[in-house]
């Protein structure tokens, strides 16, 4: 598939990069890995980086393209394979559309070549493996973003999914020269008022009678302290772990935007894709998620947490 892919690069003189919408630092890194690997190696090939943005980007600004050229372009759609997890739909008339995806998902999109590891840590380590295993250049502004996209995504190599050939390709990264307590800066520090408000937030959580921790942030937590879905969904599902009553826990977030609210499920060690799958999500099997259209849903997701963790711990 490797071979096939490279193939398609050499041969197709347009290419646009895709992820999913609201990015995190994997889907940017795997995008802005591509993009600056494929601009070196191609320097006369019209070569585009496209999406939505937030406040996680720190490496350009997104291109703005015409949509006829998704016509004429072989087009990646990198960390999603689900269509509730694209924006729009131009990338439906791509010349050649390839996959490249480390989450559980089956896809629901048309695609000509899937490129697949769910034993990946990420899918910036995904790339990072073609990009060396094809023998192309890759820059340090290529290798930085690709670091940073598997960095995060493993929790600073500490989740499950890290292999040893994670490392062996961090490795390589590396070598490029990146530096990487820049990198780390701008992962984890953050402003005064942010700290502040996760500590607001981690008090009002609740609990349901099997221990899963979860909480719901409706429209008025988030104007009363100016702040974005995405940061609230997945910036602070985590305040909820490294608690060792707490095995499972959610967030749920409402996005002004859609209308929908935003569902982060994560667990220590038990499995729980199945059940963000049950409503119309996916991802990694102790860290996924899904969107649904009402509270009165997030409470049916709390209810099969529970009871999933109630059959495991009487099992």
């Amino acid at each position: 598939m490797n071979n096939k892919i490279n193939e398609l690069i050499h041969a197709n003189d347009k290419i646009i990069i895709l992820r999913h919408k609201n990015p995190d630092l994997d889907a940017y890194g795997s995008q802005f890995g591509l993009y600056y690997a494929l601009k070196a190696n191609f320097p006369n090939k019209e070569i585009y980086a496209v999406g939505d943005t937030n406040a996680l980007n720190h490496f350009q600004p997104l291109d703005d393209i015409d949509s006829s050229l998704y016509q004429e372009s072989l087009v990646f759609i990198l960390d999603t394979v689900a269509k509730q997890m694209l924006e729009g739909s131009l990338y439906e008339q791509a010349k050649t559309l390839v996959l490249i995806d480390h989450h559980q998902n089956d896809p629901d999109i048309r695609y000509d070549y899937y490129l697949r590891d769910t034993d990946s840590s990420s899918c910036a380590e995904m790339v990072a493996k073609f990009l060396f295993e094809s023998n192309l250049q890759v820059p340090q502004n290529s290798a930085s973003a690709l670091y940073t996209g598997i960095v995060s995504d493993t929790g600073r190599f500490l989740y499950k999914s890290v292999s040893s050939s994670t490392f062996a390709i961090s490795g390589k990264l590396l070598d490029k020269g990146i530096d990487i307590q820049s990198i780390y800066a701008g992962m984890y520090s953050e402003p005064l008022r942010m700290k502040r408000l996760k500590a607001i937030f981690f008090s009002t959580v609740e609990f349901s009678n099997n221990g899963i921790a979860y909480r719901k942030n409706d429209l008025n937590f988030l104007k009363e302290n100016n702040i974005d879905s995405y940061s609230v969904s997945r910036g602070m599902v985590n305040q909820m772990s490294g608690i060792d009553e707490v095995s499972i826990w959610a967030n749920f977030t409402f996005e002004e935007k859609t209308g929908k609210i935003l569902c982060e499920l994560r667990s220590k060690t038990i499995p729980i894709v199945d059940i963000a799958k049950k409503y119309g999500g996916g991802g990694h099997l102790l860290a996924c998620g899904c969107s649904v259209l009402s509270w009165e849903e997030t409470d049916l997701i709390i209810k099969d947490l529970d009871q999933l963790l109630e059959e495991i711990n009487h099992g």
